[in-house]
């Protein structure tokens, strides 16, 4: 290698240790690398001057003492650092800090990193990221080394997740951008960007060397294998498993038990290294002045953790059986179900679908051109298998969990196989100063299959009774019942024509998603004051899903999956940006750019349906009013002529006199509302959109009928009388769709859109900085969002334009090495932000993707950390000031009477929304430190993670108020405050070993995850053990 003297005479003074007087002590071990054997190249004319001197090159040369001083950062370093560089709010966690807390769930990586959570984190087998209450596919992109895999997964009547599948193990850093920016390279969304990268042959081989080879092994207590047995049964004949009878709608049971109940295990098995939570990793790299490679395979297997027991006496309640039944005859979620999960899920007992297993194979090529250029190619190859639960499952636990019995349903695995490759070219000379310039193309393809469309986990496709094997099935459950001398002889099977008998996989669903696109960014310094970047990148997608009728079932008991769950559809989207950036003064520097996003989407799965003409799947009718009625109070003039008429017209039917009076009472008496007359009902049609009715036409909410309304002295006497009564919602005013409309191919969305960004830095000093930035970002439908998302056509609005996003951050930094000039670092950061996201796309009462008119968002973030290097701390905190969905219209939908239940805005998301469960807790504070010592040899360290509640009190009055859709559908989990301690010891025995002790849930607290979708408690007190070898 050949640089300038000066530049290497920088990197000598930062890594070359120091040539040591004979005699003298040795130095301690320096954090900086060893850089080997160095060539540097003499300024032109050296061997001359020298000459001149008198000087004979080959004499001992006698140099002039020299001071250099500089900084030297590896990677995760300058991650770290660029957290308080950057004018933006994020985050960044190293290989180091993600393998010394590696947790149960992949989730867990996300732990430390203040305000970013992962939703459903201890349930999807994958990452969900939320920041600062902004969730979902395409608000937050995830890139794994610039690829991107996100995809959206139908979980029921909880709707979708947004599903991105990694293995931790291959992580080397995670760098968190919150809200959307301009940076290079880095794929941002309306909430902001998460970019992973996978390990580097830099991770693996030392500085100075060639070759490295890095085995890495640990276990881990607090888990227990899963009960697999009913997993066997795919493909048998039900009636070659002993003990298993079918009965209605096809569903199976071993006796009176459901096949997938299994009786959970206790957490005195689970505190001992049994090696039901095993990992190792092997990766070899080779480092060369041409080029880099690398090779990696990891595997994991974790069977079921076990959950914690200290504070779970928040989670029971001693009368939770009547409490949950109560409540809809047990179709419970949400604040209610949380009062007792504790009762269901017992402390220190196994939580069943969540063990996991993980296999990935990485390869990386890096290619060194000559002039600064270089190429690198890189695949990534993992499978993994994991348990999932689904949201619903709570009820049907309630509803059969027998009295005072361990009860738990152990579902399928969910399969993941996924393929991604990358190929990156960078060009930057050091003689050219307007290239700076990286491209890239890349491609995903992901494979799963999840038990989860709501119809039997396991079943046969003889659905009618009349169909099964009767005799079969009731001698099997005579033997259950434990009456063998009354069952007679085994009687008999019938024929298992064409399989019918066969075990199923009925709450299949597979997918298919595939993605590639292109990325290009170039940036150019125009002046030694004026830096411009541009950047591109274009996308497409296909994304083909099918439920189990598409894969063997006959059932069509899950309707609901097949019409409302499954998707099929392409997607593309291009995107152009250029930005500016302006050393105006040397006190002030200004950015100003704009962003240009042009997109498309198609139904591909609908198309094909209305082409074959699909039962089920023609554009039948739609909505297009609401029909209400009422009554209106008579006047005293009206309602002494109406007693006149009805007396009138009852003495005309030639009664006798003693008769008329009582015959005058009881028709006045279905006239009669509180003693006074009411005439007959009125109806009027309000305009219906899609999923809102249109208030001006509404006669509740205009103004015109106020059903608050009272009359006084009405009628003649001295009372108050409502003026309006029996208001009714008289159901939906249909249009039918003409034959030829009724099987239309659905059009093709598409849209573009131009957002401007714009900043402002000042330096107050050379450490010390305030900084201002406004950001607009549009987000189009998903192709999730973009595809059918209810049965029918019936109510057919959807999301057909971009969300739109309005961003303010303010922030202070400061750099206090200043006033601690012996410190490695000392930095604090505090900024604040109010966001506006129009158009927010979200799903309605009727599973519809629709468009609410905004989401507003705002809060407080604060960052610190100093490092003297022997002893360091971090200190992460955020305050939640707001977080509303606002929808005038369709509040006034939900309750189309009185302005009464549901404000303009409230809290979170509207009742089966998703925004609902995004909630994140109204502050939490993420705290980790620790010490160095034996010349930073062994490191001992720990971290306190505290959330508080994320209390919703417009959820609770609607809960007070019983209203509409509260109890059911999508519903948030709630939860309480909790501090969780972690701590580590790892120890450097030599160049070639380190050992690594851990332990997390150090007081093994019962708690339940900010953003649970799924009412599963947290791992409890696990312990760690590994150990890594470097060659």
């Amino acid at each position: 290698m050949r640089l300038k003297p000066l530049a290497w005479s920088v990197l000598l003074a930062l890594a070359s240790p120091l040539a040591l007087a004979e005699g003298e002590a040795a130095a301690a071990p320096s954090s900086a690398p060893s850089m080997g054997p160095i060539e540097i190249e003499l300024p032109a004319g050296y061997e001359e001057e020298m000459s001149k001197a008198g000087t004979s090159q080959k004499g001992l040369q006698v140099l002039e003492a020299l001071e250099v001083k500089g900084e030297w950062e590896d990677k995760d370093e300058k991650g770290k650092s660029d957290v308080y560089r950057k004018d933006i709010s994020g985050a960044y966690v190293g290989k180091k800090e993600l393998e010394r807390y590696k947790g149960a769930s992949v989730g867990d990586v996300f732990r430390g990193l203040n305000g970013v959570y992962s939703g459903d984190a201890r349930n999807s087998g994958a990452l969900d990221p939320n920041i600062r209450g902004i969730q979902g596919e395409g608000r937050i992109p995830v890139t794994v080394d610039g690829t991107e895999q996100a995809s959206s997964v139908w979980m029921g009547s909880a709707g979708v997740s947004n599903r991105n599948y990694v293995d931790p193990s291959m992580i080397g850093s995670i760098a968190v951008e919150k809200g959307p920016s301009m940076t290079p390279g880095v794929k941002s969304g309306v909430g902001g960007s998460v970019q992973i990268k996978t390990l580097e042959a830099e991770d693996i081989v030392r500085p100075g060397e060639q070759f490295g080879l890095e085995i890495k092994s640990e276990t881990a207590t607090n888990s227990v294998k899963p009960d697999e047995t009913a997993m066997d049964y795919f493909g048998k004949d039900y009636r070659d498993i002993e003990g298993v009878s079918s009965g209605y709608n096809g569903q199976l049971a071993v006796g009176n038990k459901a096949i997938m109940q299994v009786s959970p295990h206790t957490q005195n098995r689970g505190t001992d290294f049994d090696f039901n939570d095993n990992a190792f990793r092997i990766a070899a790299g080779a480092r060369h002045d041409d080029f880099d490679l690398l090779a990696a395979y990891s595997y994991r297997k974790k069977g079921n953790y076990y959950s914690g027991k200290g504070g779970s006496q928040r989670y029971q309640t001693d009368k939770w059986w009547d409490e949950a039944s109560a409540v809809q005859g047990g179709n419970v979620s949400g604040a209610v179900a949380t009062g007792y999960v504790a009762n269901l899920y017992a402390p220190g007992q196994e939580v069943v679908n969540t063990s996991s297993e993980m296999r990935t194979s990485l390869l990386k090529g890096t290619w060194y051109l000559p002039d600064q250029q270089s190429l690198k190619l890189t695949y990534m190859r993992s499978e993994q298998e994991f348990g999932e639960s689904v949201p619903y499952l709570i009820s049907y636990m309630v509803r059969n969990k027998p009295e005072g019995e361990d009860y738990a349903l152990q579902f399928p695995y969910s399969e993941i196989k996924q393929d991604t490759y990358s190929l990156t070219y960078n060009w930057n000379p050091d003689e050219n100063p307007l290239i700076d310039l990286q491209a890239g193309v890349w491609m995903t393809q992901n494979n799963s299959r999840r038990h989860q469309n709501g119809d039997e986990v396991y079943g046969i496709a003889a659905t009618f009774v009349s169909d099964q094997d009767v005799g079969y099935n009731n001698y099997v459950r005579c033997m259950a019942a434990g009456t063998a001398a009354s069952c007679g002889a085994a009687p008999q099977r019938l024929p298992n024509t064409d399989g019918r008998f066969n075990v199923l996989a009925r709450a299949l669903q597979v997918s298919d998603h595939d993605r590639w696109g292109v990325n290009l960014s170039n940036r150019m310094q125009l002046t030694d004051s004026l830096v411009l970047t541009l950047a591109g990148n274009f996308s497409d997608e296909k994304l083909a899903q099918q439920a189990a009728a598409d894969v063997g079932s006959t059932n069509l008991a899950a309707w609901v999956g097949n019409f409302v769950g499954t998707r099929s559809g392409s997607r593309q989207e291009f995107n152009f940006t250029f930005n500016n950036e302006w050393s105006a003064t040397p006190w002030l520097v200004l950015n100003a750019g704009a962003r240009f996003a042009d997109y498309s989407a198609f139904d591909d799965g609908l198309a094909k349906h209305r082409k074959n003409k699909d039962a089920g799947w023609g554009d039948t009718s739609a909505v297009v009013g609401q029909a209400f009625s009422y009554r209106e109070l008579m006047t005293a003039t009206e309602a002494q002529a109406f007693r006149d008429g009805l007396r009138a017209e009852v003495e005309s039917w030639g009664l006798p006199d003693e008769m008329v009076d009582e015959m005058v009472e009881i028709e006045l008496a279905n006239t009669t509302v509180d003693g006074y007359l009411y005439k007959n009902k009125t109806s009027f049609t309000a305009d219906y959109d899609g999923f809102r009715i249109d208030t001006a036409t509404n006669k509740f909410r205009n103004g015109e009928v106020d059903l608050k309304e009272t009359v006084s002295n009405a009628q003649g006497g001295n009372g108050n009388a409502l003026r309006y009564v029996g208001y009714a919602n008289e159901g939906a005013v249909v249009e039918e769709v003409s034959e030829n409309d009724r099987w239309s191919k659905p059009d093709k969305l598409q849209g573009t859109a131009w957002t401007p960004m714009f900043g402002a830095t000042f330096l107050l000093t050379d450490r010390a900085r305030i900084y201002i930035r406004y950001s607009e970002f549009v987000r189009f439908p998903s192709v999730y969002e973009a595809t059918q998302s209810t049965f029918g056509g019936l109510r057919r609005a959807s999301a057909v334009g971009p969300e739109h996003s309005y961003n303010w951050e303010a922030g202070y930094v400061h750099d206090l090495r200043g006033f601690m000039p012996d410190f490695r670092y000392a930095d604090f950061r505090i900024n604040y932000y109010k966001n506006e996201i129009r158009d927010f796309i979200d799903r309605d009462y009727y599973f519809n993707i629709v468009q609410f008119d905004k989401k507003k968002y705002s809060g407080i973030e604060l960052q610190t950390r100093f490092d003297t290097g022997r002893y360091f701390v971090n200190l992460g905190g955020t305050y939640r000031l707001k977080q509303e969905l606002c929808d005038k219209e369709y509040a006034a939908t939900l309750e189309p009477f009185f302005q009464r239940d549901y404000s303009t805005c409230v809290t979170a998301g509207f009742p089966t929304t998703f925004a609902r469960t995004s909630l994140q807790p109204k502050y939490s504070i993420d705290l980790d430190g620790g010490v160095r010592l034996f010349g930073e040899a062994l490191e001992l360290g720990g971290r306190m993670t505290y959330h508080s509640s994320a209390k919703n009190e417009d959820e609770e009055e609607w809960i007070r108020n019983g209203s509409l859709a509260v109890t059911t559908g999508n519903r948030p989990f709630q939860w309480h405050p909790v501090w969780v301690f972690d701590a580590y010891a790892s120890y450097q025995v030599n160049k070639s070993l380190d050992l690594e002790m851990g332990v997390n849930n150090i007081t093994n607290r019962y708690y339940i995850d900010p953003l649970a979708r799924v009412m599963m408690p947290a791992p409890g007190r696990t312990l760690k053990a590994g150990f890594t070898v470097r060659f």
